[in-house]
């Protein structure tokens, strides 16, 4: 899908960043004069304080931006800077700023009054609970998100319990809905005359031009959703949304997820409320899904006909251009199997398109595009080893290979029917750049479209005409420009925050090559001290890969000419106090084919700890590495290889810290488990061996643990287990918990303890 929802959902997780502190000063730690004797005087250490504080290291970019329908602007949040962490104010409201396609000339579309008034018509709002899986709180009435009329006139304005239009051509608002209760995934029909939204689990509409609303589904509750995803469809499937506005805007289509069967786990917030979350467990039941089609001037809604439906999942939908059909997929629960049908809206009835098969797991992508003939559309596949476009009509008849070689596609960015050209993202260039590209739609005439190294994450106009380019590299954060689709930049709209890094003189990051074997190497990162010196031996802290949620696989790509946010920053923190920081791509870890993750089917840790081990026997072997003093830290998958490389031998390193690790991945959910492990019966030696609880016993070297309390991918019950089989055994790590905190510790303060922990353990037991 090449839609604004999955086209924001990419360019939001690519530019999100974090504000938190990093490490207490070495002066407080008595006895750790060899850091200090490697650190510059001359700069400063980055400092917890600075971390959190306004303006960020990370960079300031673009908030929920939108193009016009006619691609000629781009609109954006912007939040008002006053004073230390007042993006968490929770009663500021930000204003809506534009940009011109054309120069990139910037202008104030709604000040944060206007937005203020149309919002906050009444007496002030107490503040509302947010996300489940986070830890700010946020009022009703605050702006999350708008959108675009289609004709330009109007504007959309979204708040957490709240929705208001303002027409930009009378400079007047109204309320569409107001008062206490929680709506979500509001979204704009195509002709911008109604609003359908999520609210009690059931999908609403308001027409714009005011009125009550009206539920437009059944109504749902929380095992019986109608139209809005669960648990494991918006964590592990990608869902962002799930309900279709039909291009035409005479129709909807809607998932309804059932969990009645699902196991559910149970939260306890510090305060002893509970809550619960659907929580498919390996070799249990998953959610039962079916898909309804109804139109917006009433009448019976129509189940679509998916058989075989059961034990499926339907991760994406959308419909054809002509409105008339759907295009819907179907993933076989192994995994293996993933069918492209095509759906007859008004029948229900359906068939198979396209079948893509995978001898070990197909990874999900959002790259299903149709052209406007309703009749052609491209996908990608990973049949060949690595991710490439093809283009089929609705028979199931390949038309074109567009892309192919021993590199990935990434992402399919646009499509311009126009010019006969589709616009993708790659590593042709290099497995450690992200570069856009275009390519006719017969497969001929690949031309690279961005050029300047590093990363590139491009965010197409509907027009085609025009990106937003969020560029940086592995040691210069984001910096935003708006770019021609033929590569040109119009304009910096939202510079570096390079400057503000200058002067702490971070060491750089550096890639290189490691020959492991001799038939084999594996890419690397290395950030060396200040005044370095070669006749000099230093410790050396490990960093192993983890993966956020949501982020396809296991491991993510370290070795990147990329920004590294916050956890990058800590690293070179790190050597600035005197640490060799090492991180090693094991095999697993994403970016560079499928083939090379392939190794991870039916065991975790056996692959990827080998190439680590590896890695050591490496470092080992450099003349200005201290090999007795190695430690490792990872978090969340890198937190589970972390306990791995403490308890199995041989033991390698003299601290560890993991974070949210897995220990036993029976306790994972179904979703992401069985995806790599397979069944949890036929394979059960896999699911088994993949645990490091039974060596605990080996444990000798000090290990730290971190936890959110309120984790819904990795819960508690994991760090409960690993403490209890350490005390088993006679043995104990030192547990640092965050209260009401989930999976990431996004909070300033939070982050900053975690941070301030980290580091002090390392400069003790390292």
């Amino acid at each position: 899908m090449t839609g604004d929802l999955h086209r924001m959902d990419r360019l939001r997780f690519a530019v999100r960043v974090c504000r938190s502190g990093l490490a207490l000063s070495l002066l407080l730690l008595p006895g750790r004069f060899f850091c200090a004797a490697q650190t510059n005087s001359a700069s400063p250490l980055l400092t917890p304080e600075r971390l959190a504080s306004l303006p960020g290291l990370n960079g300031d970019p673009m908030q929920e931006p939108h193009w016009s329908a006619d691609g000629s602007h781009l609109a954006f949040l912007h939040s008002p800077e006053a004073g230390p962490h007042a993006r968490r104010d929770p009663h500021a409201q930000p204003e809506i700023r534009v940009v011109e396609a054309g120069d990139g000339k910037p202008s104030v579309l709604l000040s944060s009054q206007a937005v203020r008034d149309a919002l906050e018509p009444g007496p002030h709002v107490p503040v509302a609970p947010d996300d489940e899986d986070d830890d700010d709180g946020i009022p009703p009435t605050r702006l999350t998100d708008f959108a675009w009329a289609p004709d330009g006139h109007g504007v959309l304005l979204i708040a957490s319990a709240s929705l208001a239009w303002y027409d930009l051509r009378s400079a007047s608002a109204h309320m569409l809905i107001s008062g206490s209760a929680t709506l979500s995934d509001a979204a704009l029909s195509p002709d911008g005359k109604t609003v359908a939204f999520v609210r009690d689990h059931s999908v609403w509409l308001v027409a714009v031009a005011g009125g009550a609303a009206h539920l437009f589904t059944p109504r749902g509750q929380e095992t019986l959703r109608e139209g809005e995803p669960d648990w494991p469809y918006r964590s592990e499937l990608g869902v962002r949304a799930a309900f279709w506005w039909s291009p035409d805007s005479k129709q909807i289509a809607w998932l309804e997820t059932d969990d009645h069967a699902v196991a559910r786990y149970e939260i306890r917030e510090s305060n002893g409320e509970m809550r619960s979350i659907a929580y498919p467990k390996p070799g249990g039941a998953i959610p039962g899904v079916r898909v309804f089609v109804r139109a917006v001037s009433g009448g019976t809604a129509r189940r679509m006909e998916l058989d075989p439906a059961e034990n499926v999942y339907l991760p994406r939908v959308e419909w054809l251009p002509d409105s008339k059909e759907l295009a819907i997929e179907r993933l076989s629960r192994t995994q293996k199997v993933l069918e492209y049908l095509i759906v007859d809206a008004a029948t229900g009835r359906s068939y198979v398109a396209v079948t893509d098969r995978d001898a070990y797991w197909i990874n999900l992508s959002d790259d299903l595009h149709f052209l406007s003939d309703s009749r052609r559309f491209v996908i990608s596949s990973e049949r060949a080893g690595y991710r490439h476009l093809y283009l089929y009509d609705t028979s199931g008849k390949q038309l074109a290979q567009l892309t192919q070689g021993p590199w990935e596609v990434t992402h399919l960015d646009a499509v311009d029917e126009k010019a006969g050209l589709a616009y993708f993202t790659s590593t042709q260039r290099s497995p450690l750049e992200r570069q856009v590209y275009s390519v006719r739609l017969d497969g001929s005439g690949l031309t690279q479209v961005t050029q300047e190294p590093g990363t590139h994450r491009p965010f197409f106009s509907p027009n085609e005409q025009s990106f937003l380019d969020t560029w940086s590299d592995r040691n210069t954060p984001p910096r935003q420009d708006l770019v021609r689709a033929d590569g040109q930049r119009v304009a910096t709209v939202t510079p570096s925050a390079a400057p503000l890094l200058a002067s702490f003189a971070l060491p750089p990051v550096e890639l290189t090559t490691v020959k492991l074997h001799p038939d084999e190497s594996l890419r690397a990162l290395m950030i060396r001290p200040p005044a370095f010196h070669a006749g000099e031996r230093y410790p050396v802290l490990v960093y192993f890969p983890g993966g956020p949620p949501m982020a396809g696989g296991p491991g993510e790509q370290v070795a990147r000419d990329v920004w590294g946010g916050d956890t990058m920053l800590w690293l070179r923190s790190m050597a600035q106090r005197g640490y060799l920081v090492f991180a090693l791509d094991h095999h697993g870890t994403r970016g560079q084919s499928h083939l090379f993750e392939e190794p991870l089917h039916y065991r975790f840790s056996a692959a990827e700890m080998s190439d680590q081990r590896d890695g050591v026997r490496f470092l080992a072997s450099l003349p200005y590495v201290d090999a007795s003093r190695i430690g490792v830290c990872g978090w969340g998958y890198g937190g589970f290889l972390v306990l791995h490389a403490m308890l199995h031998k041989p033991l390698l390193y003299k601290a560890g810290f993991a974070g949210a690790p897995v220990i036993d991945w029976h306790y994972y959910d179904a979703i992401f488990g069985e995806r790599y492990l397979g069944d949890v019966v036929t394979y059960a030696d896999g699911w088994n061996a993949s645990t490091p609880l039974e060596d605990v016993a080996n444990l000798k070297s000090p290990l730290l643990v971190a936890q959110g309390t309120a984790d819904e991918y990795v819960h508690i019950e994991n760090t409960d287990t690993l403490l209890n089989r350490l005390l088993d055994a006679g043995k104990y790590a030192d547990v640092l918990l965050f209260p009401d905190r989930g999976h990431t510790i996004d909070d300033p303060q939070a982050k900053r303890i975690l941070y301030e922990r980290m580091t002090a353990f390392f400069l003790k037991n390292l």
